[in-house]
């Protein structure tokens, strides 16, 4: 009869509201959970039947059913938070987790901590996945979890150094002979620091006396020593290095260090115009000994060590996946999702390549639930629930009134 029928398609309602009101409840519960997607329920009818065995006009609906409920992967709002380890994506991808067991993880949950060994984790303990670095600091293509180093950075010794500035044309040439210890005896001097093997450093001072023009002599002095004579300059008329623009400088040093040391000093970039003698920038390669100082993390997902001695080097770059389908992926639990044959398998790649995002250190990407849009569907799904108890109740009166013809 059609009156009982009635009753159970309106059950159906029920049921598929008071499931749909379960999707809303936990969208609304995790309005503050980092990361955390929206699902939205989807409703189909069940099949209908027909009254007289015919199609069309004489069909009658048999209800409603629950038929998929879709996760939302919009981009949350990016808030900062000030933790080096808090990593929002801006754009496409998850984060690749990995636990003690092996099985691979995806989030956008970017809230990661370092644990008592070093690692880079998340708060169920899955290590965070990045592409690891060799001893030199360059990317390679093995995956692997993310280890801060602690270890000292290993001194470099100076082989090279280089400075760029000017020599006055309109110089004179001085009267005594060379003496670094008389000012009137040279034009112009400039120090620098060098680097042992051990990671001492080292003074080194270079004088520019005038000898004639367009033509220097230039002296080396190590810690105050014995200044050397050194290759001398010579200039053309538009004021460019012709001759001695490197200099070979042997430093012989006694604290134990490999001695004697040779730096080569690129003195190329000098010039000679009439302008006061001055050094306008001056570098060397090498570098003492230091320890861990600070970990950043770059837009390209680089984990950047920089080390008290200035030294920089990068440990790793965080990997991030794809998915051709990201709503064939199966939540997990713990911000997790799970690859699925319905997701496709992952396509993995560096941050800002092929279609990924870009990581932002020190911030978090929100829930991208709507409260606004979850209090409406609320109402509606309320509604709903509502009016198929009324049909329910509807048709038991119509049954009571059957009932009641017989009396």
């Amino acid at each position: 009869m059609g009156i009982l029928t009635s009753m159970f398609t309106a059950v159906t309602g029920l049921s598929t509201y008071g499931n749909a009101m379960g999707v809303i409840g936990n969208n609304i519960a995790n309005v503050g959970t980092v990361g955390f997607k929206s699902g939205r329920a989807t409703f189909s009818d069940l099949i209908s039947a027909s009254l007289s065995g015919g199609l069309g006009g004489n069909q009658i609906g048999l209800g409603v059913y629950l038929n998929d409920v879709q996760t939302n992967f919009s981009q949350g709002s990016i808030s900062t938070t000030g933790n080096t380890f808090d990593l929002g994506i801006d754009g496409n991808g998850f984060y690749l987790l990995r636990n003690s067991s092996g099985a691979n993880f995806y989030t956008r949950a970017g809230q990661f901590k370092v644990d008592n060994l070093g690692q880079v984790i998340d708060s169920s303990g899955a290590l965070l996945q990045a592409y690891q670095a060799d001893t030199n600091g360059n990317i390679t293509s093995t995956i692997g979890g993310i280890t801060l180093t602690s270890s000292a950075v290993s001194p470099q010794a100076t082989s090279t150094a280089a400075i760029l500035g000017n020599l006055n044309a309109n110089a004179t040439v001085p009267t005594s002979a060379f003496s670094a210890t008389d000012p009137s005896s040279y034009n112009f001097a400039t120090g620098e620091t060098f680097y042992d093997s051990l990671g001492n450093s080292h003074q080194l001072q270079l004088y520019f006396r005038k000898t004639a023009a367009n033509a220097w002599g230039v002296y080396s002095q190590i810690d105050n020593g014995t200044a050397t004579a050194q290759t001398a300059l010579a200039f053309n008329a538009n004021g460019t290095l012709t001759a001695g623009g490197t200099q070979n400088v042997s430093a012989v040093l006694s604290n134990g260090a490999t001695t004697p040391q040779s730096v080569t000093v690129d003195l190329s970039a000098l010039t000679q115009f009439g302008s006061p003698s001055g050094v306008v920038s001056q570098t060397q390669n090498g570098y003492s000994s230091g320890s861990l100082d600070k970990i950043s993390v770059d837009q390209q997902g680089r984990v950047v060590a920089q080390f008290t001695n200035g030294q920089t080097r990068s440990l790793a770059q965080i990997v991030l996946s794809r998915f051709v389908n990201p709503d064939g992926l199966v939540g997990s639990g713990d911000n997790h999702f799970l690859e699925t044959i319905e997701s496709g398998a992952a396509l993995s790649g560096a941050p800002t390549t092929n279609g990924l995002g870009r990581i932002l250190s020190e911030t978090v990407e929100q829930s991208n639930v709507d409260l606004g849009k979850e209090f409406v569907d609320m109402i509606i799904t309320q509604r709903a629930f509502q009016a198929n108890s009324r049909a329910i109740t509807t048709s038991d009166e119509m049954l009571q009134e059957l009932v009641n013809l017989k009396r």
